[in-house]
């Protein structure tokens, strides 16, 4: 689920949603308006997959939260 694999599409797992999230971090948001930018997507789909791969690149330090605000760190 989290990489792609022969049962799982790129864009099924979560590095392939994650990058769907991370290409909207231009500039920060919060996670309403980041929401309201992907929910479309069937990379995303659903509410509580959203949220998970939020913590999947919170956890992989691709993102990060500053003053309630979801920001794409720097390489």
């Amino acid at each position: 689920m989290i990489l792609p694999d022969k049962h799982i599409d790129t864009e099924n797992s979560l590095i392939g949603a994650g990058a769907v999230i991370i290409r909207n971090l231009e500039q920060p948001h919060t996670i309403t308006s980041l929401w309201e930018l992907v929910y479309d997507r069937p990379e995303i789909e659903y509410y509580w997959r959203f949220i998970l791969i939020l913590d999947f690149l919170y956890t992989i330090g691709a993102i990060d939260m500053v003053d309630r605000m979801i920001v794409r760190k720097s390489s």
